[in-house]
């Protein structure tokens, strides 16, 4: 048979499962930034514009070689 708890047990079981649960939404955070961070929109422009800068060349490339050849 279970015995009953007192309040002052009540009150340090209900703490201590607040406690907890702040813990594990602060770590959750964490996680999510680690793991999306590549999503944030500094990085999306910068790959943005390598990929345009790169693309750019290729064009001039295209282009320079379509002049000399034909």
């Amino acid at each position: 048979m279970s015995r009953t708890k007192t309040r002052e047990e009540k009150i340090k079981t209900a703490y201590r499962l607040q406690n907890f649960s702040l813990k594990v939404a602060e770590k959750q955070v964490e996680k999510d930034r680690n793991e999306f961070g590549y999503l944030s929109s500094h990085y999306v422009v910068k790959d943005l514009t390598k990929t345009l800068l790169y693309s750019l060349v290729i064009l001039v490339l295209l282009m320079v070689a379509r002049q000399y050849l034909g």
